[in-house]
């Protein structure tokens, strides 16, 4: 799963506080930050793969 979230400067806190909320949530395994888009940051999250889930209904 990929998270994306956008804020400008002034909102930089309530952004920073809604990536430690989520990352106490979900298993994150990348954190990437940009601000390639004036005057808009950026806060990229990426949860780690899912794993593989039961088979209790394999075929016999």
């Amino acid at each position: 799963m990929k998270i994306t979230i956008a804020c400008l400067p002034e909102e930089e806190r309530e952004a920073d506080l809604i990536n430690r909320f989520v990352q106490g949530l979900l298993p994150i395994e990348k954190v990437r930050k940009s601000d390639r888009h004036p005057p808009f940051k950026h806060f990229y999250l990426t949860t780690k793969k899912a794993e593989t889930p039961c088979n209790s209904m394999e075929k016999a």
